[in-house]
C-alpha cells in the first residue's frame, strides 16, 4: 500500500500514534505538578494573607477621674460637715404660694394671712390645713427662706458679721387627721457669704 506524507507538518504515517502518546506523558507530567504546586501556593497565600493583616490590640483609657466642687464653697466659712444645703432656691426672701417640703412627708405652700403673718399650708385628711408653728424663731421676711432642696429655714444673726444661728423647720407628730407641728430645730452657728451663695460650719466655734 503506498503511503503519504503531508510536508511541511512533519506528522507521516504512524507519527501520530507517537504524539498522542507523547502529548498523553505531558499531560499527566503538567497534572502531576499542578497537584504539588497547587496546595503549596495556597497554603503561602493564606499564611501571607494573615500576616499581612495582624490583629490590631485595642487598647482602651481610663476615664479621668471626676471631682465634685459643690458650687459656692468657701473654705474660710468652715465645712459644711452635718449641715443640709441652706442655700435658698431663687431668692432669699419668702413670697406668696411659694411650694417647699415638709420633711419627707408631705409637701406645702406658704400663705400670707393679716392676722398671722406667714404660715405653711398642707392638704390633710382630705382639706388644706395650716401647720402649727413651735420654737425660738418664727417665719419672718428677712430672716427665713426655703432651700433649693424645698425646706424651710431662719437665721437669727450674732454679734459676729456673717455667723448665724440657723434652724430648720421640721415636721413633728401628726395623726391621720391632724397634720404635724412645725418645730424650729437648732443646727447651731453657720457662717454665710454677703451675697447668700455659700455657707459652712464657721472657722471659729461660734
Amino acid at each position: 500500500m503506498a503511503t503519504t506524507h503531508a510536508p511541511g507538518t512533519g506528522v507521516g504515517p504512524g507519527d501520530a500514534g507517537r504524539h498522542g502518546r507523547r502529548a498523553a506523558v505531558v499531560a499527566a507530567v503538567v497534572l502531576a505538578c499542578a497537584a504539588i504546586a497547587i496546595p503549596f501556593g495556597l497554603h503561602g497565600m493564606q499564611r501571607s494573607g494573615a500576616q499581612a493583616a495582624p490583629a490590631t490590640p485595642v487598647t482602651t483609657t481610663s476615664p479621668s477621674p471626676v471631682t465634685h466642687h459643690r458650687a459656692g464653697d468657701e473654705p474660710a466659712l468652715g465645712a459644711h460637715g452635718d449641715l443640709p444645703s441652706l442655700l435658698p432656691a431663687r431668692s432669699e426672701g419668702l413670697h406668696d404660694g411659694l411650694h417647699l417640703r415638709i420633711g419627707d412627708i408631705t409637701g406645702g405652700t406658704l400663705r400670707r394671712t393679716p392676722a398671722t403673718g406667714w404660715q405653711v399650708v398642707v392638704r390633710w385628711d382630705g382639706r388644706h390645713q395650716p401647720l402649727a408653728v413651735r420654737g425660738r424663731v418664727a417665719l419672718a421676711d428677712g430672716t427665713s427662706w426655703v432651700s433649693s432642696s424645698g425646706l424651710l429655714f431662719t437665721r437669727i444673726a450674732t454679734d459676729t458679721p456673717g455667723r448665724f444661728r440657723v434652724f430648720a423647720w421640721e415636721p413633728s407628730g401628726g395623726t391621720a387627721y391632724t397634720p404635724p407641728t412645725l418645730v424650729a430645730t437648732d443646727l447651731g452657728a453657720v457662717c454665710f457669704n454677703a451675697p447668700f451663695t455659700a455657707f459652712g460650719g464657721c472657722t471659729r466655734a461660734g
